[in-house]
């Protein structure tokens, strides 16, 4: 009878007792699939941020591409070199086929035309009035005016860019590739060059690191005397990062959609890589309707063909990046216009000057890092730089799947409740 007791007891207190918690499988316990790489493999691979620039420097014409021979030492703290030049390329030696072409000078101006034409203020009040967050702005004319125009160099060794396009550069043969020989020797930089409107000037890359394949390929046909110069840079501890500087036709949109179009059918092997340089089309997301007419109507007044908008629609409709969404806080110097998102690049505060990834691309802009620098009176356009990092593919599939991913649905509580949980 007591054991019978006993017996209930114990089942009865079974039933009352609580249950044990499971334990859970640490992740350690979960077998991962043998493809799947490790966490660690799920991290962008390049450890410092990479420099990437692009830069117009208006045939070296604004201003001295190093200082003077004699403070040459004191800005570089050595001795001018005499040899050990960059190496470079030089083709396309042929005149245009357009027929000799005159040489076109960039000249001084003010870098927000359109504001400035429409503005009733005096000189006086106008500079004063040009303020970004309380400071003050410089245009390209008050560096010149007030003695503080920089060279080129100075300007180049500020940014620190680890790659550099730049368009409109100068390198006369006979004359060992100066002044580009030069800049790139003072930075410290192997570069390539080639010539693109004119004999002597063109685009050119400028790498710190060593640049292992370069190519030049003419634009649209025999008749386009433009081109984009495709440079391999082999980048430490991140491997191979193609970049492509080009500058395409200023005047007409039509002649650009060829251009653009030609540059990505050369790209048969659907090579990954950075676009840079003057594209010199708009971006109709940069400005509001209001500072869009003004815009066209400035054109319209100095004669200068209505701007367009169709290479970078088509840009977008290949999936390029735009480094642009990826900004961070702008400089003082360089004005936004009114009704425009975005800093100016050129004398007219519009954005020309970009740079672009191909979608398939492994280096990814950093977010924050874009910005528009001033030239500070050496060009008539500002320089525009961000930083990339190469991630592998495991992390961009991971990450394409979270974009891809629906968003929750966040409900918003607009009366208060008594209850303690919803």
């Amino acid at each position: 009878m007591l054991k019978f007791l006993n017996n209930n007891l114990r089942r009865f207190c079974s039933y009352i007792r609580l249950p044990k918690r499971r334990r859970s499988k640490s992740k350690s316990d979960i077998p991962k699939p043998e493809n799947e790489p490790s966490d660690s493999s799920a991290e962008p691979t390049s450890i410092k941020p990479i420099r990437i620039a692009t830069f117009n420097a208006a045939l070296f014409s604004m201003a001295r591409v190093l200082p003077e021979a004699a403070t040459w030492e004191e800005n570089f703290g050595r001795s001018k070199p005499t040899r050990d030049r960059p190496r470079s390329i030089l083709k396309q030696s042929q005149s245009p086929v357009h027929g000799k072409s005159k040489m076109r000078v960039s000249i001084n101006l003010p870098d927000n035309e359109i504001s400035l034409r429409q503005s009733s203020f005096s000189e006086h009040e106008r500079k004063a009035s040009w303020s970004w967050r309380g400071v003050p702005v410089a245009s390209f004319g008050d560096f010149a005016a007030e003695g503080q125009r920089r060279t080129v160099v100075e300007v180049l060794r500020e940014l620190n860019a680890d790659v550099l396009g730049l368009q409109d550069v100068r390198a006369e043969e006979e004359n060992g590739m100066k002044p580009l020989s030069d800049l790139a020797r003072a930075l410290g930089m192997n570069y390539v060059f080639a010539e693109s409107w004119a004999p002597q000037y063109g685009n050119a890359v400028l790498s710190k690191w060593p640049i292992k394949r370069w190519k030049l390929h003419k634009l649209f046909d025999h008749s386009d005397f433009r081109n984009v110069l495709k440079a391999t840079i082999d980048v430490p501890q991140a491997g191979e990062l193609n970049f492509y500087c080009t500058h395409l036709d200023h005047l007409d949109e039509n002649w650009r959609m060829k251009q653009i179009n030609a540059i990505i059918q050369s790209n048969n092997n659907d090579e990954p890589h950075i676009l840079a340089g003057g594209l010199n089309s708009l971006d109709e997301s940069d400005y509001s309707q209001e500072r869009w007419t003004d815009i066209v109507k400035y054109y319209e007044e100095i004669g200068k063909p209505t701007p367009k908008v169709e290479v970078m629609k088509y840009l977008k409709s290949k999936h390029y990046t735009d480094a642009k969404n990826f900004a961070g806080e702008c400089e003082s110097v360089v004005m936004i216009a009114k009704g425009q998102s975005v800093q100016g690049t050129c004398k007219y505060g519009t954005r020309v000057d970009y740079i672009l990834s191909s979608s398939n691309s492994p280096y990814k802009f950093v977010p924050g890092s874009y910005l528009v620098l001033s030239s500070k009176g050496t060009s008539d356009h500002h320089i525009v730089k961000v930083d990339v990092v190469k991630v592998n593919s495991y992390y961009q599939e991971n990450l394409a799947k979270k974009l891809r991913q629906p968003r929750h649905q966040i409900l918003r509580i607009t009366q208060s409740t008594s209850s303690k949980c919803i």
